[in-house]
């Protein structure tokens, strides 16, 4: 299937570097997989995306995805859900191997997803394959000990992650887990930190608490999905809002989507962009937060 975009926007969405979205393989029902999409991305004039998948490594697989999609960076990562065995040096150390350009923190394991979902799961979610028994019960997981400090394993990993020089996704993390979490990778020597989806409900992150983590020195992935019908139908003057604040420079645009209940990612990438200058965000600020900013998290040379 290809994707018909307005002829008003085929510039606007040349050179698009996506860092966040899903599709199959994943334990979760999705409407394409990443071969589709990235054909798809690529058609359009996409630079760069990077698949995030919630109970494997993918960084693997984006190998292959390269040699089959030439004309488009395609990448992976690891998201340190209970499936990859949590907070694991040793699936960090596999992923990076296999040339991880992100390692998330636990996103529906972590024990603050749990608490404000209330399962290690995600309800509007349907399976790819139903299991003939319930999910076995997940014990969440905090990146801090009873007494409120960095576990060591996490600081093991820092260590990876900046030796490596990739991306530190925040996830599913609770503020405070954020921000002790955020001065360990400043101290461990990690660049590139990147806030997860401040806006969505397990996260929810005020715009003052994204100014203070900008001013750290992370950069906030703000995204679509929280502003859909389907989900809790966050303003996205809001996102608007909080970019102001924080200033583009320490920002960045994806979608997270790949769910069926949302637009094609594509189109939900084309409808933020439109958004987002409607709240006065100027082209300039957007071409840095969709192509500048994220390429420079990859590490492919400034547009």
């Amino acid at each position: 299937m290809s994707i018909q975009l307005p002829e008003a926007d085929h510039e606007l969405i040349r050179g698009v570097c996506e860092l966040h979205v899903h599709a199959m393989p994943c334990v979760f029902d999705r409407p394409f997989d990443e071969l589709e999409l990235a054909k798809q991305a690529r058609d359009v004039g996409y630079r760069a995306i990077l698949f995030k998948c919630h109970h494997a490594i993918n960084a693997d697989r984006a190998i292959a995805l390269r040699k089959l999609v030439p004309g488009i960076e395609v990448f992976g990562g690891v998201v340190l859900n209970r499936a990859v065995g949590g907070l694991n040096p040793d699936a960090v150390e596999a992923a990076i191997s296999f040339g991880a350009k992100e390692v998330w923190m636990p996103t529906l394991h972590a024990a603050n997803h749990i608490k404000k979902i209330g399962v290690a799961d995600y309800p509007k979610h349907r399976r790819a394959k139903e299991l003939p028994k319930k999910p076995r019960k997940v014990e969440g997981i905090t990146i801090l000990s009873p007494r409120g400090e960095v576990v060591p394993q996490v600081h093991e990993i820092l260590g990876m992650i900046a030796d490596a020089n990739v991306i530190l996704g925040t996830s599913h993390l609770s503020v405070e887990e954020d921000f002790a979490l955020i001065e360990a990778a400043k101290e461990a020597g990690v660049e590139k930190i990147l806030v997860t989806h401040p806006a969505w409900e397990a996260v929810s992150l005020s715009i003052e608490d994204q100014e203070k983590m900008a001013e750290m020195g992370a950069v906030l992935e703000h995204c679509l999905n929280p502003c859909m019908p389907f989900g809790q139908r966050y303003d996205p003057k809001l996102i608007a809002d909080a970019i102001k604040r924080a200033g583009a420079e320490h920002c960045i645009m994806a979608t997270d989507f790949g769910q069926w209940y949302n637009p094609h990612p594509i189109e939900g990438m084309r409808l933020f962009m439109r958004l987002m200058m409607r709240y006065d965000i100027s082209r300039k600020e957007i071409d840095l937060m969709t192509k500048g900013n994220p390429a420079k998290l990859l590490g492919l040379s400034l547009p």
